[in-house]
């Protein structure tokens, strides 16, 4: 099987700038792994790698549709596979670097999407959109995470497949994952909680000295909130700000808290859906070992 080196795990961690020196160190170009950086306007909110941060390496997956279009997850599987392709092809080693735990899934095993099943949806007519995503939150949060409560299709279409299955759409997906269709070294990034929680506070805070609040603006103007990605953590949570409910004290205060709150799950999520070698990308000695292990990998 072909090789495929992905740097997953926590966000805030510092991923992109590790995919960078392991691209250096190993002949690699990288595809990103995260859902929102797909879209050209979504910079600031994204933590987006910038041009001067890749020193050089080919990225690809950023900045690639504008938020007229939407991606998903079957999206990202058919675009990831074929930059892999093209990346073995060239010589060079394809590195996924990102922390949208499905779609990384979702990329290296193979499995097929429940949402391609013809399900009911009337017993949920008369719901209103809060009430629709409300329920879904306590059935499948993962998926209330990805969705936005106003894509109405979407949230019912999640709940149909939970109340079908009496399972979580998340939970069969991830029971319809068979084995890896790569050779992966799947790293996990992450870092001791105090230390990473003070990281993510102070991260909104340089968020909104960059200009978050008119990145945000603007994606509203192209879009509306009811585009998939103002759903993603650190947009969602300035949409009563606008609307003139909460102060931007405590719009800035519930992204911080939803954020610690995702890396969290995330944790979570990667320590029981996909085999990991775990960092610690606070202990440097930790990181040179890693790097160790990924040249040992290499020569097999």
């Amino acid at each position: 099987m072909n090789k495929v080196l992905v740097v997953a795990g926590v966000t805030g961690v510092g991923k992109s700038a590790f995919g960078v020196k392991l691209a250096k160190l190993f002949n690699g170009e990288i595809i990103s792994g995260d859902s929102v950086a797909v879209y050209k306007e979504l910079t600031i909110g994204s933590a987006k790698i910038k041009p001067y941060e890749m020193n050089g390496i080919v990225h690809h997956g950023i900045d690639i549709l504008t938020l007229n279009d939407t991606f998903n997850v079957r999206d990202f599987q058919k675009y990831g596979r074929s930059k892999i392709d093209e990346i073995i092809e060239r010589g060079k080693l394809p590195i996924i670097v990102g922390g949208t735990g499905l779609y990384i899934r979702a990329l290296l095993y193979d499995y097929v999407f429940l949402d391609e099943e013809d399900i009911d949806l009337t017993w949920m007519d008369g719901m209103s959109n809060e009430e629709l995503h409300q329920h879904l939150y306590e059935v499948d949060p993962d998926q209330a995470d990805l969705i936005h409560k106003n894509n109405r299709k979407r949230v019912i279409r999640a709940l149909s497949i939970a109340k079908l299955n009496q399972k979580s759409k998340t939970e069969l997906i991830n029971e319809q994952s068979h084995d890896l269709i790569y050779d992966a070294l799947i790293l996990s990034c992450s870092m001791p909680r105090e230390v990473l929680y003070h990281r993510l506070n102070d991260r909104i805070e340089e968020m909104m000295k960059d200009g978050l609040l008119e990145e945000i603006k603007h994606a509203v103007e192209i879009a509306g909130w009811e585009h998939p990605a103002m759903a993603a953590i650190g947009y969602k949570e300035f949409k009563e700000y606008f609307s003139g409910n909460v102060s931007l004290i405590e719009a800035m205060a519930l992204a911080q808290r939803n954020t610690r709150r995702f890396a969290k799950r995330q944790i979570t999520w990667f320590k029981h859906q996909m085999p990991c070698r775990w960092v610690d990308m606070s202990n440097e000695a930790e990181v040179n070992r890693v790097i160790e292990e990924v040249s040992v990998w290499m020569s097999r």
